[in-house]
């Protein structure tokens, strides 16, 4: 079942939602690779886990308000992500 929401809210839900998850999943990263260079893999694996699960699980909410926001939701994560990119200076 899909909730009906005016266009403009979709799309705002959408990128906010992208844009939060997308900057916690790729900032979040940093430290995962820490984790794996200091010799802890199961920790490095079990945040992973947790930076998987939460982009899924927000996805999956934004899946049930509709496509728009699912849509918007994933071209935030894109923008997170290359902002993120950009701050740390590696090219994609």
């Amino acid at each position: 079942m899909t909730y009906q929401f005016p266009l403009a809210a979709q799309i705002a839900i959408g990128v906010g939602v992208g844009l939060a998850a997308g900057a916690i999943h790729f900032a979040t990263l940093r430290w995962n690779v820490r984790l794996l260079i200091a010799g802890t893999p199961v920790k490095a694996i079990g945040l992973q886990l947790l930076r998987l699960a939460g982009v899924a699980i927000l996805f999956g909410i934004l899946a049930k308000l509709g496509a728009w926001p699912l849509l918007c939701g994933a071209a935030g994560l894109l923008l997170a992500r290359s902002v993120i990119l950009r701050r740390v200076q590696v090219t994609p």
